[in-house]
């Protein structure tokens, strides 16, 4: 099978796959489950600043509501889930500390990084001496890596998706926090933020020594679904996550994005993957580590044997090294000139394009006569295409499941 060994921030990876941070990273069987499936690292559920006083009402980020990941499947939202669990306050830099310690010995064994992970939340910019303080607890664990992840749903909306007159404050944010990590960090750090904010800051955190990103996303997958036999939201209000398969596109355009901004950093992606050709296609927008949470949820830890297994078996098909997949989408992905170009290419009219059905792959299911023009029926079980009435738009083509259809350009 091919090498799916990786560099990252100057760390070696079995293969490019990360259970990435969240409840997978909060206790000992999930961290043992993932590391056994066979994944290149997994990462701590960051820990939370510790109250110095009782806080009633609890801050949102420290909020465990229960049930706290719904998915959504009975709402005809398949692989999508709402999510409102908040940051425990309970998991401390101790109790992250000691979850390290104690999955160390396994992750050696199966050669398995472990990166820990820190929540920047409030109580720690109002005091910075507690967040070196916890920083340092959690290193004496020895990690392979640590990240930080300024929550992006903990914060408000125009710190997280600012108006550019609002980056500055921004900017002075990542220089505080990230000139305090760097003070204290004796492992390579990585930068968990939303796109738009390494599209700004890149420049920022590379000047404090921080060229390890990790993308991912926030507010844009606030949501809200509707129980249409009660009438209600099945959580209220605008704050509502939603984790998924749904992220996976909007996702790759802010990681090729930040693969964009050039060989200087190394990109780790996670949010949307749900199969290997997820995988892939996410390296090939340029990440270099790629991580699963919501999938491994739903499917279980058996699906990072899948997904690894898989991607050997594509790349040796494929006759291609790993190395040689990495950012290969990204120039056509960030040009505009290149998009000018494919929509110049297939400016055509109705009349230039031929519909074309190839009966012996036909397998009579009928999709493809749902034609909202009436261009094709069904007569004894196979489509008759009505050409006079077919607008070339192209649905019936994609919907087909035997790809029986063809346009052609005349």
């Amino acid at each position: 099978m091919a090498r799916l060994t990786v560099e990252y921030g100057g760390v070696g990876f079995k293969n490019p796959i990360v259970a990435a941070a969240g409840p997978l990273g909060r206790t000992f069987e999930a961290l043992k489950r993932s590391i056994e499936a066979g994944c290149g690292a997994v990462t701590l559920k960051s820990n939370n600043a510790q109250p110095k006083e009782e806080i009633r009402p609890r801050p949102s980020a420290h909020i465990l509501a229960r049930p706290a990941h719904v998915f959504l499947n009975k709402y005809r939202l398949k692989n999508m889930m709402i999510n409102w669990e908040g940051v425990p306050v309970e998991f401390t830099a101790e109790e992250q500390k000691k979850m390290i310690e104690r999955i160390e010995p396994i992750a050696r064994e199966h050669d398995c990084r472990v990166i820990a992970n820190m929540h920047p939340d409030p109580m720690y910019l109002q005091d910075m001496e507690m967040f070196r303080q916890d920083m340092k607890t959690i290193l004496s664990a020895g990690p392979d890596m640590i990240e930080f992840c300024i929550c992006p749903y903990h914060v408000p909306y125009e710190v997280t998706y600012p108006d550019n007159q609002d980056y500055d404050r921004i900017d002075e944010m990542l220089e505080v926090l990230y000139g305090a990590v760097m003070d204290v960090a004796d492992v390579p750090v990585i930068a968990k933020h939303n796109g738009p904010i390494f599209n700004r800051s890149a420049k920022t955190l590379a000047g404090l020594g921080v060229k390890s990103l990790h993308v991912t996303e926030g507010p844009q997958f606030y949501g809200t679904v509707v129980d249409i036999d009660s009438m209600t939201p099945l959580a209220p209000g605008p704050a509502v996550i939603t984790y998924g398969a749904h992220r996976r596109p909007m996702i790759n355009l802010q990681c090729a994005r930040t693969r964009a901004l050039g060989d200087d950093y190394d990109v780790m992606s996670s949010s949307g993957v749900w199969s290997a050709n997820d995988a892939i296609e996410r390296m090939m927008c340029g990440a270099r580590l790629v991580g699963l949470h919501t999938a491994i949820q739903y499917h279980g830890h058996k699906l990072f044997t899948k997904i690894i297994k898989r991607m050997g078996a594509w790349l040796d098909e494929k006759g291609l090294e790993l190395e040689e997949i990495v950012g290969r989408a990204v120039p056509q992905i960030v040009s505009q000139e290149a998009h000018d170009e494919f929509m110049r290419e297939r400016d055509r009219s109705a009349e230039q394009i031929r519909v074309e059905i190839d009966l012996d792959d036909c397998n009579g299911c009928g999709t493809c006569a749902n034609c909202i023009h009436g261009a094709i029926s069904m007569q004894d079980e196979e489509p008759q295409l009505h050409r006079e009435l077919c607008m070339g738009c192209g649905v019936c083509e994609s919907i087909c499941p035997t790809d029986a259809i063809a346009m052609q350009v005349q």
